[in-house]
């Protein structure tokens, strides 16, 4: 079966605006009643959708914001992400069927058959330079240029619970501001973005982020071969290229745990499980790893909806390092 057909029948499950129960022009900007603004760095977090005739525009738009944000206090990068396909081992589908889905939505949009999909991430160094930006006013109004789909969005604050790259662990206020003004993809590199929406009870929020934590230290610094394994060289100490072929995979460029900072009104705290990789079958292959698959064993008690597992390729990045 062609990956378009795959993705005819995955989108309404799987598409990036059916994912949050907050999608549909709602928004999680605001703290609701005895919820206090996060402190430290915070992302500004978008989805919606184009018909394929907006993009230059809205591209066009974006970019000439990002020039403006550098005037913004506060101000530490923004990233435009469109979605090309979905995850298959997220789903535990079979590995003869690994990355199958790769390029799905990609095609699909070509064709016609579906819009475009994007998500942009604005990060800056606190709540109140987020809010005195105006860019959830800006957005609106750029928005409604495009019609009724691409006015059924999702907005909401996200907070970084930890992150990592190839070099450290994140955690701390400074060390997050640091990473999110920095970020590590690369246009040019074709690196591919997991974008990993889950949902849990808020109630069990602290325990969550103890134990995500965990597992994003895991999928940080995993690679196949691993020392100790048969087929180890040192020659690439993170890892080898993973292809359908194989079940080699090279460590994540960087990996980014993102909680909503505000309630949905429904006592759910949704995440984003926010990873770049150097292919799609780098991270198809992390999913195969037993030490990987224990530690996300360990998180799969607390979610409520999801794991939903889309793949992006970044069109635009700006650091303002």
């Amino acid at each position: 079966m062609k990956r378009r057909n795959f993705l005819k029948g995955a989108a309404l499950a799987a598409g990036s605006m059916t994912v949050l129960p907050s999608m549909a022009s709602a928004s999680m900007i605001t703290p609701k009643k005895g919820e206090k603004a996060p402190l430290g760095a915070v992302t500004l977090y978008f989805e919606f959708t184009l018909v394929e005739k907006f993009k230059d525009n809205m591209l066009l738009h974006i970019n000439e914001y990002a020039k403006t944000l550098h005037r913004r206090k506060g101000f530490l990068s923004l990233e435009l992400k469109n979605m090309v396909g979905d995850s298959t081992m997220v789903h535990n589908y079979p590995t003869n069927l690994k990355g199958v889905l790769s390029s799905a939505y990609f095609d699909a949009s070509k064709e016609g058959s579906m819009p475009l999909f994007y998500s942009l991430f604005v990060r800056f160094e606190n709540y109140h330079d987020l809010l005195a930006s105006n860019t959830t006013k800006w957005f609106k109004k750029v928005i409604s240029e495009y019609g009724m789909l691409s006015k059924n969005y999702h907005e909401g604050v996200y907070k970084t619970v930890a992150a990592g790259d190839r070099e450290h662990i994140y955690t701390s206020h400074s060390e997050i501001t640091r990473f999110l003004k920095n970020q590590k993809d690369r246009i040019t590199n074709r690196y591919i973005t997991v974008n990993n929406h889950v949902s849990i009870f808020t109630k069990d929020a602290a325990v969550f982020n103890k134990k995500s934590t965990s597992l994003l230290k895991v999928a940080q610094n995993t690679f196949r071969p691993a020392k100790g394994d048969y087929d180890y060289n040192p020659k690439f100490p993170v890892g080898i290229a993973g292809s359908y072929q194989n079940l080699h995979y090279r460590k994540a460029i960087s990996t980014e745990i993102l909680q909503s900072a505000f309630s949905d009104g429904n006592n759910k705290t949704h995440y984003l499980f926010h990873g770049v990789w150097e292919s799609v079958y780098d991270h198809e292959n992390s999913h195969t790893d037993p030490r990987f698959r224990a530690d996300v064993m360990k998180i799969f008690p607390y979610i409520v909806e999801g794991p939903v597992e889309p793949f992006y390729e970044t069109i635009i990045l700006d650091n303002n390092a």
